[in-house]
């Protein structure tokens, strides 16, 4: 591979190894002497420059990090980092309770993907967000938004939350990027920039990269304007689509199966406003089955993704894999807690006449209630770097009992208790990564699996939008597909009138 020219857009479908062309671009800028620090790999999600970042460290072991390559962030952190400020300056989840309480509000609060953001979710205020980032007059933003609160209300809200933030000093996430662009001197100075999943990028994203193009000297543009599902939520595929440079295109997929693909193909062929694209499948053919239920599909074995829509639509099939007695996650939890889950397989090594630690005695003590004497010695003086077996904690530690574990264990609830004896029937290793992800399509972009079950039905807002300004639903339709590495197993619609077109 050759660095190819000055200004570069990469176009990736599904996994075709989008981020793999990316860091041999920064190998090949390593090996031609371009400085690490003169480098910058900005991603959408931190998790996504963590990945470019580490994978750069491991060809690279020299290096070290985030002091070599310290411009390996989200734009959001790259605003963060160049503006000098600190946590202390970010709206964080007391202020916003705070202003709840002043608005009467109903916020809820959830950490962000950064560690110095906190995400308010709230209708009015997500709008509020959406305008600022499309950069459009907040009135208009209303006016086009589907959003059933009276306009002086809404205004009232967008006005008392920029008060607020003016008269405490604080920003939020997108005050990052605006400040930044108030002072783009602060922007580094650099060799070569890559942008990835350009797609995702809201205008004000694009204003930042602009700014960085003014101050790099190779540019690199890359994502899949067919993968773009976050048009709702902001994001300007146009802006990508439009930029100007040589166009690449990675043709060959090494996820997706022939049969998957002649199905994506016929889906993404639908998106009006898109980059023309042939690419190639893998040579294996795969598997599509529709099914009415998804209780028609065995998920005891292989590695599965659930897709649906929306979130709500995957309670069901939740419920139906506890009562299979089958573990899984959902949004990157476990089905049971991992506390639980590791009580029962401490105890059960304490009866093998296995041993186990300060931390793992003080999350089994946890569950075991009355089988532990008060009286005795309390564990605040065990030996934190002591390992510990039945007879240890027996003589100097109060335990009472060596039953069974759901027996011993009396503070795991019933109904817990059943799911782990049916999945211990089912000779399933609860200790072991969950071989089943529940996920929304929009949560497991990017990811992928062996099987897929992908729900085909659609909320009504996904409906209304289906109706008005279909190539956005059809992106999610063919990011659900394209996850599948072997087997797609389509569940079909309850109601054929709110449904992905097929």
């Amino acid at each position: 591979m050759s660095l190819p020219s000055q200004k570069t857009k990469v176009f990736g479908p599904p996994g075709s190894g989008k981020t793999t062309f990316l860091l041999n671009v920064v190998d090949l800028e390593l090996q031609e002497g371009t400085h690490s620090t003169q480098i910058g790999y900005f991603a959408f999600t931190r998790k996504a420059a963590t990945e470019a970042r580490d994978r750069a460290i491991a060809k690279f072991p020299a290096l070290n990090g985030l002091h070599d390559f310290p411009w390996f962030k989200t734009l959001h952190s790259l605003a963060y980092h160049c503006l000098a400020v600190n946590r202390k300056d970010m709206m964080q989840a007391a202020h916003f309770r705070e202003f709840s309480k002043e608005t009467g509000l109903d916020i809820k609060v959830s950490e962000g993907g950064e560690d110095y953001i906190v995400n308010a979710d709230n209708p009015i205020l997500n709008e509020v967000n959406i305008a600022r980032i499309r950069g459009v007059d907040l009135h208009t933003h209303y006016n086009n938004s589907n959003i059933s609160i009276e306009w002086y209300h809404f205004e009232y809200v967008e006005r008392a939350y920029r008060q607020y933030k003016q008269r405490n000093a604080l920003m939020d996430f997108t005050d990052l990027l605006e400040r930044l662009l108030e002072q783009p001197e602060r922007l580094p100075m650099l060799d070569v920039l890559i942008i990835d999943e350009a797609q995702d990028l809201s205008r004000l994203q694009w204003r930042i990269v602009a700014e960085l193009g003014k101050r790099s000297a190779r540019l690199f543009i890359a994502g899949d304007d067919d993968q773009a599902l976050y048009a709702w939520a902001g994001a300007d595929v146009d802006a990508f689509l439009n930029h100007g440079g040589e166009v690449i295109i990675l043709d060959q997929s090494y996820r997706v199966p022939a049969k998957i693909h002649a199905l994506a193909n016929t889906i993404v062929n639908r998106i009006k406003h898109r980059q023309p694209k042939t690419w190639n499948p893998r040579q294996e053919p795969g598997e599509v089955q529709f099914y009415n239920h998804y209780e028609h599909v065995d998920l005891s074995k292989g590695e599965w993704l659930v897709l649906a829509a929306a979130n709500y639509m995957l309670n069901g099939v939740h419920r139906w894999l506890i009562s299979q007695g089958l573990l899984f996650e959902r949004y990157g939890t476990r089905s049971v807690s991992d506390t639980i889950l590791q009580a029962v397989t401490s105890w059960e090594s304490l009866r093998r006449d296995g041993i186990i630690s300060c931390d793992q005695v003080h999350n089994l003590y946890k569950y075991l209630g009355h089988n532990v004497n008060k009286a005795t010695k309390h564990l605040s003086v065990m030996p934190e770097d002591g390992m510990y077996n039945m007879d240890t904690l027996k003589q100097q530690y109060g335990l009472l009992t060596d039953d069974i574990w759901h027996k011993a264990l009396v503070k795991i609830g019933a109904d817990k208790r059943d799911y782990i004896i049916a999945m211990l029937r089912r000779g399933i290793r609860i200790g072991q990564k969950p071989s089943i992800r529940l996920s929304t399509i929009h949560g497991a972009k990017g990811g992928e699996a062996d099987n897929v079950m992908l729900f085909t039905d659609l909320s009504s807002k996904f409906a209304h939008e289906y109706a008005h300004n279909p190539d956005n639903i059809n992106r999610i339709l063919y990011v659900g597909v394209t996850r599948a590495r072997q087997e797609l197993h389509i569940i079909l619609p309850q109601n054929a009138q709110r449904s992905f077109y097929l």
